[in-house]
């Protein structure tokens, strides 16, 4: 009976450890930045709307260290086309946050990606 008791405390308690490190109140706006992976992609093709009217894209991403993802995101809007944008990533959440930047703005190693 102590062992069940001994487990189930553990299991609560890293339960807990992970809520408060995967949920941490001030990581959730999609406006702030801490918590989150940084990629960012080249919009290529027009985005496919849904029944909302929000448009989805699925595009190739690289993080600041130049590795590549294939990340999902939608937006508002029709996104223009060769436009680079910024996407804000967490695990659980994915894609939470998205904003147009210029190409100067890109990490040397995105912006040698897409030179070639």
């Amino acid at each position: 009976m102590k062992k069940i008791v001994l487990v189930l405390g553990l299991i609560i308690l890293i339960g807990a450890c992970l809520w408060m490190f995967f949920l941490d109140s001030e990581k959730l706006p999609p406006e702030n930045s801490a918590g989150k992976n940084i990629y960012y992609t080249m919009i290529t093709g027009l985005g496919i709307q849904d029944d909302n009217g929000r448009y989805n894209y699925e595009l190739t991403s690289y993080n600041g260290k130049g590795h590549e993802r294939r990340l999902g995101f939608s937006a508002g809007k029709q996104l223009r086309e060769g436009a680079y944008v910024q996407l804000y990533h967490t695990l659980l959440r994915g894609v939470t946050r998205w904003e147009e930047v210029a190409f100067k703005e890109l990490p040397e190693t995105v912006q040698r990606r897409y030179r070639q």
